[in-house]
């Protein structure tokens, strides 16, 4: 079975994983409760890891689903899922959304009280490149730069041809209406994009609206990474971005532009080797309902599927999917983690 592919083609998978004891198997399942289901939503760039982790753990019934970060949230708070996806950190927006005190929400995407009584909790699980990209015959953008990228993606004075780009008229741009085929705004790809490239995003000082939220029609917005992939495959105009995952998914059928964050910078291409320079490299979390304990089956599997997550066996599939393990980056948040989990 291909679980990269049911990963990113399916918005809700599940995925039975039978815990049964193996001679030689290396997994403690005494302590990993069988028949225990689990419920995790959320974030499209995380659905091809949470498919895999959960194809491979022993130790509960794991229904995955994707939806975007903000639903994810959305169902941990509201006590509909066990495990919420998010490629963002969880906002104040997320708790007043319910009706919750926004003030309770700190700038590191953790809470200092419950909403609805639930306690989200932030665990780290891999990073991730965010990949600008265009249509193969594209052949006047291998390089942008953040101010690059706020003319086409922003409402202020924006581009709509694409040689009204600076500097892209001088590489052979056409007079040709840029199309833009990206996530929509559930999605926490669009959040980290946005952040990236408009000073004070998400604050009252924000200097600068989306095309999406202009409303001119030039920016196509979507759940699910395949249909941006597509369009932006079927169309020379096209421009769009999303998790590195989905170019590890479609090899060679999308260009990937080079980023730098201003003139004068080094471009940077999107891969794993480069997550360390590359200036759109974010980290992927999952969120529960406090430190999960084993107090209740649930609990026990919830903890003994984030240890999973957070081990070698877990970390190695990281990559395969298209990801950058944590260690990679900083393995003293493994063991923090870990040790939390402990």
């Amino acid at each position: 079975m291909d679980r990269r592919r049911i990963g990113v083609i399916g918005l809700l998978v599940t995925v039975i994983v039978f815990g049964m004891v193996f001679s030689g198997c290396t997994q403690n399942t005494s302590t990993q409760p069988s028949n225990v289901k689990l419920s995790q939503t959320g974030s499209s760039t995380v659905l091809p890891l949470a498919i895999a982790w959960a194809e491979h753990f022993e130790g509960a019934d794991i229904s995955v689903s994707g939806g975007g970060s903000s639903h994810g949230l959305n169902s941990l708070l509201k006590g509909e899922a066990d495990l919420g996806d998010a490629s963002r950190l969880m906002k104040s927006s997320d708790y007043k959304s319910l009706g919750c005190d926004e003030t309770l929400v700190n700038s590191d995407g953790t809470a200092k009280a419950a909403c609805s009584g639930v306690l989200p909790t932030k665990w780290i699980v891999a990073y991730d490149v965010l990949a600008v990209v265009v249509n193969n015959e594209n052949t006047w953008t291998n390089e942008l730069t953040f101010d690059q990228l706020y003319k086409i993606f922003t409402d202020d004075n924006p581009a709509v041809y694409w040689d009204e780009v600076p500097g892209l008229k001088e590489k052979g741009a056409p007079h040709a209406k840029i199309n833009i085929y990206a996530p929509d705004e559930a999605s926490g790809t669009y959040d980290y994009f946005f952040e990236s490239i408009i000073k004070d995003w998400g604050k009252s000082t924000q200097v600068a609206k989306t095309r999406l939220d202009s409303g001119d029609g030039v920016y196509n917005p979507s759940a699910d990474d395949n249909v941006i992939v597509d369009a932006i495959k079927s169309n020379k105009y096209a421009i769009g971005y999303f998790g590195y995952a989905y170019i590890i998914e479609n090899p060679g059928q999308l260009k990937i532009v080079k980023i730098a964050k201003k003139s004068g910078d080094p471009f940077v291409e999107a891969s794993i080797e480069n997550v360390a320079k590359y200036p759109m490299a974010r980290p992927l979390h999952i969120y529960t309902n406090g430190v999960p304990t084993n107090s209740s089956d649930k609990g026990k599997a919830i903890n003994a599927y984030l240890k999973y997550i957070l081990s070698e066996k877990g970390q190695k599939i990281v990559p395969e999917v298209g990801y950058v393990k944590v260690s990679l980056v900083d393995p003293a948040i493994i063991l923090a983690q870990l040790s939390k989990l402990n």
